[in-house]
C-alpha cells in the first residue's frame, strides 16, 4: 500500500481494517482456540478489538486537538493568534491524519503491516515515522501555499512525526482482549486516550511552532519579503487568511522568543547529529534568551519511573512537565516562602475540584453514549464510565505541595504516576533550595525559577 496521498478519514481506516481481515482471514479462529491465537503464525487481535482501538485513538486525537488549541492560545496570546487558530489547527490536524492513518494501516512500512495487523504494541519505528513525516510536511506546505519555506520546515517535522506515532501507540494499547471470559471479552485502560492525547497535543503544538519559525527564517535570511510570501499564500484557500495575519504581525513574529529560526540542512549532518555550538564554559547555566528575570538554569536530579508500565511513561513525563511549568511560574520569594512553610492540602478544595471534573466527565460521556443508546441507558453507562475513570485519577498540584507548590488543583492525572512522583521530591529539594538561594535577596521578588525536570 502506498503512503496516504489524501487525508484518510476514520471510516477509511475502519474500511481498510475490514478489507485486511477479510482478505487475510485474520479474524477467523477455530473453536476451542485461544481468542488471541488465530490460525496464523502471527498473533493478531479480533476485528472487534481493532474497532475499539481505532475509537480510542480517535478519542485521543479529539482530546489532543482541544488541548493543543488551548496551549497555543496561551503561548501566542500577544500575537492575536485566536483570529487564525481554527484554520491553523484544522490544517495541522488534517496533516496529522496522514501520519496517523499511515501508522495504523502500515503504509509507511509496506504491505499493510501496521497497528491494524501487527497486534499489541506493534507500530512503525523512527525511520518509518521520518518517511511519513516528509510526506505529511509536503502536504501541509502545499495546502497553505508555503512551499517556499520547505528548507526550514521539512527536516524539523521528522522527529515530530514520531511524537504522533507515540501518541497513537499509547491510545491503541488501551483496549485489551481478555481470554477465557465469556461474560466480558474486553478491558480498557481508562487513561489510554488521555495519555495518547498528551503526545498528540504536544506534536500539534510543535508543528505550529515549526511552521511559524520557518516563516521567520524565510523572512530573516534573505529568502523573500513578507508581501511576496503572502502573495504566494493568497492562491491557497487555507493559507490566504494566515498570510494576511502574518503581514500584520511580521515584527512581533520575528521578535517572539519561541520562534527561533531553524537552521536549513547542512551537508551530511542531519537534524539528529548537528554539531553542537561552541559555548564558553558556564554558558549553559545562563537564563535562556527571550526569558527575562530568571535564575540560572538548574537541572533537578532525575525522577525514576522504573516501576511504571510502558503505557504510563507518557503520563509520567506529562505530570513531570506540569511540575516543571508550575515551579517556573514561581518567583524566588514565593518558592522560598512555600518551602519554609509548606501549604497544607485543603480537603474541601480537592472535593470541589473532583466533583466538577466528575460532572463534566459524566456529561461528556452521556453526550457520547446518547448517539447510540436511549436516554436512560446512556445515563447509566455514563455514570458507570465516570466512576471507572475517576477511580484512577488524582488531583495534581503543579508543583507538588512538598516541592513548594500552592494548594491549587490545576489538573488531574493517573493516580499511580502521581503517587510515584510526589515522594521522590523529598531528596531533591535540598539542592534546589541551595541553588535558588544563590539569587541575591534584592532580586528575589522579581526573579522567577528556571528549573528542568526529567525522567531517569
Amino acid at each position: 500500500m502506498p503512503l496516504w496521498t489524501r487525508i484518510p478519514s476514520w471510516l477509511d481506516i475502519e474500511a481498510y481494517a475490514e478489507r485486511l481481515f477479510s482478505t487475510r482471514g485474520l479474524g477467523e479462529r477455530e473453536r476451542g482456540m485461544n481468542p488471541l491465537s488465530p490460525p496464523s503464525s502471527i498473533n493478531v487481535p479480533s476485528i472487534d478489538l481493532i474497532y475499539r482501538r481505532v475509537r480510542c485513538v480517535r478519542r485521543a486525537c479529539d482530546l489532543g486537538e482541544k488541548e493543543a488549541a488551548n496551549s497555543i492560545l496561551k503561548r501566542f496570546s500577544d500575537l492575536d493568534i485566536r483570529s487564525i487558530l481554527d484554520e491553523m489547527i484544522s490544517a495541522v490536524a488534517d496533516m496529522a491524519m496522514i501520519i496517523i492513518g499511515s501508522a495504523l494501516t502500515g503504509a509507511t512500512i509496506g504491505g499493510g503491516i501496521g497497528l491494524l495487523a501487527g497486534g499489541i504494541g506493534a507500530f512503525p519505528g523512527a525511520t518509518a515515522g521520518a518517511l511519513v513525516g516528509v510526506q505529511a510536511g509536503t502536504w501541509i506546505l502545499g495546502v497553505l501555499g508555503l512551499a517556499s519555506i520547505a528548507e526550514f520546515f521539512t527536516e524539523g517535522l521528522k522527529p515530530i512525526a514520531t511524537g504522533y506515532i507515540r501518541g497513537v501507540s499509547a491510545a491503541w494499547n488501551g483496549p485489551r482482549e481478555r481470554t477465557g471470559n465469556p461474560l466480558s471479552s474486553f478491558s480498557d485502560d481508562s487513561m489510554a486516550a488521555q495519555q495518547g492525547a498528551w503526545d498528540i497535543a504536544r506534536s500539534h503544538e510543535a508543528v505550529v511552532i515549526l511552521l511559524l519559525s520557518a516563516i521567520v527564517a524565510y523572512l530573516t535570511r534573505g529568502r523573500g519579503s513578507v508581501s511576496l510570501l503572502a502573495t504566494e499564500m493568497r492562491g491557497s484557500e487555507r493559507g490566504a487568511k494566515l498570510g494576511q495575519w502574518m503581514i500584520r504581525h511580521e515584527e512581533d513574529l520575528k521578535q517572539h522568543p519561541d520562534l527561533k529560526a531553524p537552521e536549513p540542512p547542512r551537508g551530511a549532518l542531519s537534524h539528529q547529529d548537528t554539531a553542537p555550538p561552541n559555548r564558553p564554559s558556564g554558558k549553559d547555566k545562563e537564563p535562556p534568551k527571550g526569558k527575562q528575570n530568571t535564575m540560572p538554569l538548574h537541572e533537578v536530579e532525575c525522577f525514576k519511573a522504573d516501576n511504571m508500565p510502558a503505557s504510563k511513561i507518557g503520563e509520567f513525563e506529562r505530570q513531570l512537565k506540569g511540575h516543571e511549568d508550575g515551579l517556573n511560574r514561581l518567583t524566588i520569594d514565593e518558592y522560598l516562602a512555600n518551602i519554609a512553610n509548606p501549604i497544607k492540602r485543603s480537603k474541601a478544595a480537592a472535593t470541589m475540584a473532583r466533583k466538577k471534573l466528575q460532572t463534566d466527565l459524566q456529561q461528556r460521556f452521556q453526550d457520547e453514549f446518547s448517539q447510540t443508546m436511549d436516554v436512560l441507558d446512556a445515563e447509566d453507562a455514563a455514570i458507570k464510565k465516570t466512576k471507572e475513570v475517576m477511580s484512577n485519577l488524582a488531583g495534581l498540584h503543579n508543583p507538588d505541595l512538598s516541592a513548594g507548590g500552592k494548594d491549587v488543583i490545576s489538573d488531574f492525572g493517573d493516580k499511580q504516576v502521581n503517587s510515584s512522583i510526589g515522594p521522590q521530591w523529598r531528596n531533591k529539594i535540598k539542592n534546589l533550595k541551595k541553588e535558588v538561594e544563590n539569587v541575591p535577596e534584592s532580586m528575589r521578588e522579581s526573579t522567577f525559577l528556571n528549573v528542568k525536570l526529567h525522567k531517569c
